[in-house]
């Protein structure tokens, strides 16, 4: 169960690191980062957006990616197999003192 805030790396003062040691690991680390963020919502950009999201479930480093967004507060992209909508809804229910379970990680994905 996932139910806290992100843990994420920092550096000495205290930021968020600015390449975390985990993207050397991603599956997304020699593809085009623009696979990831698809351009409007037609028909060609949800494609797209499946894709990346595909490519994200089989990543091992899959939630260390997803919490390193949430604390980044990345606003736009697929990252830890979420686009911007589903982390926002992410972020809503942790400043409403909720928690997801892996399963709705997975259903969202």
């Amino acid at each position: 169960m996932w139910s806290g805030a992100p843990e994420v790396e920092h550096d000495e003062s205290g930021l968020a690191a600015a390449a975390p040691r985990w993207q050397a690991q991603a599956a997304c680390r020699n593809l085009p980062t623009e696979l990831f963020f698809p351009i409007g919502h037609g028909p060609r950009a949800e494609a797209q957006t499946s894709l990346a999201k595909e490519i994200c479930n089989a990543c091992a480093v899959r939630e260390e990616c997803l919490a390193y967004a949430l604390a980044a507060n990345a606003r736009y992209g697929v990252f830890g197999g979420l686009a911007e909508d589903e982390r926002r809804e992410v972020r809503r229910r942790l400043a409403n003192g909720y928690g997801l379970e892996d399963s709705e990680l997975e259903e969202s994905a």
